[in-house]
């Protein structure tokens, strides 16, 4: 059984290849050669112009986008609250660097420095700690790396696992390694989860440990950020739909959009169905499925005829979403794991979602509780909820308005974490 020992000695008998391992990663454009020396808990102010050693620093990790945008909206609600604070987020990827720095490109006087995340060797987080002395260790979702963690509470620092949650996979594991386990996370001094079920699991796996920590459920921080609409796409889409009204599947996958390219010839001409493929670059492949189909990254634009539009683009989910009478959040039909609900939450939307969503079960269960979630798995459920929607405009009505009023509750959650992420560091002094 793997423990504490075993895996730092696992980390300490692979040090003398890890520069190797990382050369590698740089061939493959995960990671920048000039950035490398921070996996290493280094810095080189030559580099980024990063002052370590200047004033109080809470330190945030997240592993890469999502996470990332996370800490940052958590970093800013920091900030409100502890103004005389700076705030180092480290992430594992470089998308994660990219958020950062579109953020410090928006808003240049943001306390934010980033560098990437110190490899979990204890020798690198110790160099790391020794660098950059943070006030606080703020760790993401559920990107628990023992010894980042554990040398962080050994430093003294208090350690608070924010928006967390754990797979069932991932507990699984966990229950497997029961010492090890109630080590890592009783190490904690406060745990956020993001449901009352991942508060039992967090205490299941943490037991009696003695100064157990606090755990207080807020939800997820992954609130994400509603992208503007277009008002010429937005005219443009609206003459083509005549009338008619919307379906829009966003986020697919492969293996769902021939569900849905079904579904539209079941609902028939009355209807619009616009597909937006999670990875822009199938939008090819999806036109062909639907009998090329016109698509966004070609230029085209449906006409009054059209009943399937591929919408094979980034960053103009806002327009559809204002558009749209329903809505299928993809990855769901097949274990991807679903899609954030909250954004199309906002317009007010019916939400239709297959069964394999793990990734965001928090949100789609307090959505499904103010009845603004339907779930479907093939081409004629989905045609069926829509069709049941339909014939009950009053129902549609009130769960746009709860749908609205649950994201309004949402975003409060930032704010609430700050508070109490605050109150341990106060009463740390």
């Amino acid at each position: 059984m793997i423990t504490l020992y075993v895996y730092t000695m696992i980390w300490r008998l692979i040090r003398p290849i890890i520069p190797l391992i990382l050369w590698q990663r740089t061939r493959k454009s995960k990671e920048l050669a000039n950035r490398r020396i921070e996996r290493y808990g280094l810095i080189d102010e030559n580099v980024n112009g990063l002052p370590p050693h200047s004033g109080r620093r809470i330190w945030l990790h997240g592993v890469s986008v999502g996470e990332t945008v996370a800490a940052l909206r958590l970093a800013r609600a920091l900030a409100n609250h502890l103004p005389d604070h700076k705030f180092l987020i480290t992430t594992n990827t470089i998308t994660g660097l990219g958020v950062i720095q579109a953020a410090m490109a928006d808003q240049p006087g943001l306390p934010v420095s980033h560098v990437m995340q110190p490899l979990d060797h204890p020798d690198f987080i110790d160099q790391f700690l020794a660098n950059w002395h943070p006030v606080a260790a703020i760790f993401m979702e559920s990107d628990f790396w023992p010894n980042l963690i554990l040398r962080s509470k050994q430093f003294g620092i208090p350690v608070i696992f924010a928006s967390s949650q754990l797979s069932n996979k991932a507990a699984a594991k966990w229950i497997k390694r029961p010492a090890f386990a109630k080590q890592l996370f009783a190490a904690a001094d406060l745990i956020l989860p993001v449901d009352s079920q991942q508060a039992d699991q967090f205490r299941r796996l943490i037991g009696t440990a003695k100064d157990a920590p606090q755990i207080q459920v807020v939800g997820s921080l992954k609130l994400p950020d509603i992208q503007t609409s277009d008002p010429h796409l937005q005219q443009t889409l609206h003459k083509a739909a005549a009338n008619r009204q919307v379906f829009v599947a966003a986020s697919t996958h492969h293996g769902e959009d021939q569900i849905i390219i079904d579904a539209a010839r079941m609902l028939g001409a009355g209807w619009l169905t616009i597909i937006a493929p999670r990875h822009p670059q199938r939008g090819d492949s999806v036109a062909a499925l639907a009998g090329q189909a016109p698509q966004r990254s070609h230029g085209a634009m449906p006409d009054q005829n059209e009943t399937i539009f591929i919408m094979d683009s980034l960053g103009e989910m806002g327009t559809l979403f204002n558009l749209a009478n329903y809505v299928f959040l993809g990855g769901s039909l097949v274990p991807a794991g679903g899609h954030n609900p909250l954004e199309p939450a906002t317009f007010g939307l019916p939400i239709l979602t297959g069964p394999h969503i793990f990734k965001n079960s928090a949100e789609f269960n307090g959505l499904a509780a103010a009845d603004a979630v339907f779930g479907v798995r093939d081409a004629k459920t989905i045609t069926a909820q829509i069709h049941m929607l339909e014939k009950n405009p009053k129902r549609r009505a009130k769960l746009a308005k709860s749908a609205k009023d649950y994201v309004t509750v949402a975003h409060q959650r930032v704010s609430v974490a700050a508070r109490a992420i605050e109150h341990v560091l106060h009463k740390d002094k």
